[in-house]
């Protein structure tokens, strides 16, 4: 903490002077530039302190495995600070910083510090085998890693949520015996709150992405340091409570880009903390709620473990509800309805061809294409269209379509229709569709017309459409091609 509180005004000093600073844009949120490689502070005023308690623990009798941890350790902290320096200095593309996130994973892994099993209580779990501990290793670390980053869109929320989770851990952790895991949590939670003198709104520095990513990767390697090799520490599930907040944010945010047609790595305003901000908060009342959030699911994670027997299970259930909740009042189950859900998934299977609509209209497709005669294919197109439940249709042709009589234009009226049914009447669907081919010719243009006050259009008529038009075109091709 007093490192933090000494380097981090240099830190400014020296960002300022660099022009490494946040200017204001759309997607931000601060209204003047402010310096943003504060995790520089955070990265000196951990390893100073890490390191200097470090020396004074090691045993003789275990200087060779835990040589081996550390090295990879401290080894896969320079490389992630670096990469988020780098990114905060040139902006680099979505797809280095992921693979950076997925190679530091894998010298956590390499390093010895891998998920060995997963449990849902102090107990005994399930043993993972090789590959499944590498993937779950990795998973975690670029999911902490990303969490951390995406959540730290206001003054202090970071560094705040960070500090009352490695609080959470250290207290859990001091039963344990395993110093270098509570030296590491002391050591984040002393820099964090040392860094928050300056950060907390109105900051006065941004830690930066070289921050958010040093940060999640040492939450996410002394999570896993602390549960490894032993059966009555903290259970990964313990830190998923504590970091419920950015882990949710982070999980729901490409099922939201994907739902909406966004681009899963790309920047928005939809954020928790976004929300709480256009729901009128000020910035400091938001970071403040998340901070009371977060405590809050610190507490639950320090019941869950000391109630040692079934009634853990119970402990659960109210911060269930809860989150239930609160992500229902921030809107994101709208994303998730049941009705546009099923409403893609009705589309998905149709596009692939598994309704027996499709299937059918298929059939229909190919009684089109293999039509011999333009006779033969404005019967078809009628079976086509009768399917598709229009009223009235007209076919006017252009003279590159050969044919066996003079006629041009061929009407069809849905069998008892013909009595009412004109193109001038209200309340109906008209579509005008040229029939164009690839090289600029026109066949001519095919009308029709669906009277609404007998039926709606179906959920797929315009589809259909579409695909009986590029129908319709391949088979006048063949005509004209001889």
């Amino acid at each position: 903490m007093v490192v933090a509180l000494v380097v981090t005004p240099r830190v400014i000093s020296w960002a300022s002077r660099k022009g490494i600073c946040d200017h204001p844009s759309s997607r931000r949120v601060n209204q003047k530039c402010i310096p943003r490689a504060g995790g520089i502070a955070l990265f000196i005023s951990f390893y100073l302190a890490y390191l200097a308690v470090l020396l004074f623990t090691v045993r003789e009798t275990d200087v060779v495995p835990r040589f081996r941890e550390q090295f990879f350790f401290l080894a896969g902290g320079c490389f992630i600070f670096f990469l988020g320096l780098l990114d905060d200095i040139r902006s680099l593309p979505p797809w280095v910083k992921f693979v950076g996130q997925v190679g530091v994973g894998l010298l956590v892994w390499f390093g010895g510090l891998d998920v060995e099993q997963l449990s849902v209580t102090l107990h005994r779990g399930v043993v993972l085998p090789g590959w499944s501990s590498l993937c779950v290793t990795v998973f975690w670390v670029v999911l902490l890693i990303n969490a951390i980053n995406l959540i730290d869109g206001l003054d202090g929320l970071a560094a705040g949520i960070c500090l009352f989770v490695a609080i959470t851990l250290l207290v859990l952790s001091l039963p344990s015996g395993k110093p270098t895991f509570i030296i590491g949590l002391s050591a984040l939670a002393g820099s964090c709150l040392g860094f928050l003198r300056y950060n907390f709104n109105p900051a006065s520095i941004f830690m930066g992405d070289c921050g958010s990513y040093f940060l999640g990767y040492v939450l996410a390697s002394l999570t896993i340091l602390g549960a490894m090799k032993s059966h009555a520490t903290v259970a990964l599930l313990i830190p998923i409570i504590a970091l419920g907040v950015p882990l949710l944010d982070t999980l729901l945010a490409p099922i939201r880009r994907f739902v909406l047609g966004k681009k899963l790595f790309r920047p928005d305003q939809s954020h928790v903390h976004h929300i709480l901000l256009k729901l009128g908060y000020s910035q400091r009342r938001v970071v403040l709620i998340i901070y009371g959030v977060t405590v809050f699911l610190g507490l639950v994670a320090l019941a869950f473990v000391f109630v040692k027997d079934q009634r853990a299970a119970f402990i659960l259930v109210l911060p269930g509800i809860l989150v239930f909740l609160a992500v229902k009042k921030l809107g994101y189950l709208e994303y998730l309805a049941a009705d546009k859900f099923l409403g893609w998934l009705r589309d998905l299977t149709d596009e692939a061809g598994l309704s027996n609509e499709r299937r059918s209209f298929l059939n229909i497709q190919m009684q089109i294409m293999g039509s011999g005669n333009l006779d033969e294919l404005w019967e078809n197109i009628c079976i086509a269209l009768e399917k598709l439940d229009f009223d009235l249709a007209e076919l006017h042709l252009e003279k590159e379509v050969p044919d066996h009589d003079t006629c041009r234009r061929l009407q069809w009226v849905r069998p008892g229709r013909e009595e009412t049914l004109i193109f001038s009447g209200r309340c109906q669907f008209k579509i005008e569709m040229p029939l164009m081919a690839q090289s600029d010719i026109s066949y001519g243009i095919l009308w029709l017309v669906k009277d609404l006050q007998c039926s709606n259009i179906s959920h797929y008529t315009l589809r259909r459409v579409e695909h009986l038009r590029r129908t319709i075109i391949g088979v006048l091709d063949k005509f004209v091609q001889g």
